[in-house]
């Protein structure tokens, strides 16, 4: 390698051209007095004591008071290590952007498939800030760390984000210093393996495998039924068997599958109790956002039950509820629904009460 092509190196390296110039004469003659060093590179006189103890301060060189001043090279096992790091660096950053630029345009395709885990991880980060109804998302603990601020803003500005966490050994004590107590946001702790999966607004779908697998790659959906796929997938798996972290039975309380908020008043209502309910979602003949007001006036799934919760086979065709607004009685549907009057999208119950006594 030419002289040229080496202080090339050493200034991506983070060295300046003086400092770069400097350590290559001394590694070529060795000790020198610090006149000689300005002598033998392109530094002027001016600049040699401060690039001397600037390179000093970085650990390329050592400088020896004498009568006057005197530098010489360190010894380069850390220097070789530095280079030797920012070498991997480089190499994994042109790795990253090839990757980044071989990634499809989820605007224009359904479905796309990228090198590395991590940069399903970016995406999501990026469109967590774009969500405006719900995230699901499945994780690992260091996972969850790294998107926490993203979440929490989600959440913040009414978003609902329903967070599975992989147990792993020390979770207890590490959960400790979560803020697990904003409103719209619930954690629960999964104690099976599972991969990484995100499920956005009901249409984005993001998925890596887990640690154990032998192949590094992410899978990007931008698709309203293999997204519903994957929402049914986090809901029966990875969420409805697995008990919150911090549970909480205040009101409002809201959600996002219609089968969870009927599983969770289906008791409740046939016991008589008056439950007051804001669904917001699409009306299906006008196909248009719509939010609405009312009180459940009934529950309908095949072989219900009015003694107990029904089960999620039970759920697992079709159900509907029914809510009067004080002007209409209108059918709400989950997702998908097609016959029913509103597509909830988001759930929250207002109030319950039941022989008189309001609970909240």
């Amino acid at each position: 390698m030419d002289h040229e092509t080496l202080r090339q190196a050493l200034e991506n390296a983070d060295l300046t051209a003086y400092e770069a110039e400097t350590y290559l004469a001394l590694i070529n003659y060795g000790r020198l007095p610090a006149v000689d060093v300005a002598k033998k590179s392109d530094v002027p006189k001016s600049q040699v004591y401060d690039t001397l103890r600037s390179l000093e301060s970085k650990g390329f060189v050592n400088t020896i008071d004498q009568d006057r001043l005197h530098a010489e090279p360190a010894d380069p096992v850390d220097i070789l290590t530095h280079l030797r790091e920012r070498g991997e660096l480089f190499t994994d950053a042109a790795e990253e952007l090839e990757d980044r630029w071989e990634q499809p345009d989820l605007n224009d395709h359904r479905v796309g498939v990228v090198k590395h885990a991590d940069t399903v991880l970016e995406h999501v980060r990026t469109q967590i800030r774009e969500t405006d109804i719900a995230v699901e998302i499945a994780l690992t603990a260091d996972q969850f760390e790294s998107l926490r601020a993203a979440l929490y803003s989600a959440a913040e500005r009414g978003v609902i984000v329903h967070i599975a966490i992989y147990y792993e050994s020390g979770l207890t004590e590490r959960s400790n210093a979560w803020d697990l107590s904003k409103p719209n946001l619930e954690v629960r702790i999964v104690k099976i393996p599972g991969p990484f999966i995100a499920v956005l607004d009901r249409s984005r779908t993001y998925f890596a495998p887990n640690s154990r697998s032998t192949e590094s790659y992410g899978i990007l959906i931008n698709d309203n039924i293999l997204s519903f796929i994957n929402h049914w997938y986090y809901q029966t798996c990875l969420w409805y068997s697995w008990e919150p972290l911090e549970p909480s039975q205040e009101l409002p309380k809201s959600y996002i599958s219609l089968k969870e908020f009927i599983r969770d008043i289906s008791s409740l209502h046939h016991d008589g109790g008056t439950i007051a309910v804001t669904i917001s979602g699409i009306d299906v003949a006008a196909d248009e956002f719509r939010t609405v007001t009312g009180t459940v006036t009934d529950i309908y799934y095949p072989d219900v039950i009015a003694d107990d919760s029904p089960s999620l086979e039970q759920l697992s065709t079709y159900a509907v509820v029914r809510i009067d607004t004080g002007d209409e009685i209108l059918t709400v549907g989950g997702w998908g629904a097609v016959f029913e009057d509103i597509e909830a999208q988001k759930i929250t119950v207002e109030a319950i009460s039941l022989d008189g006594v309001g609970q909240s």
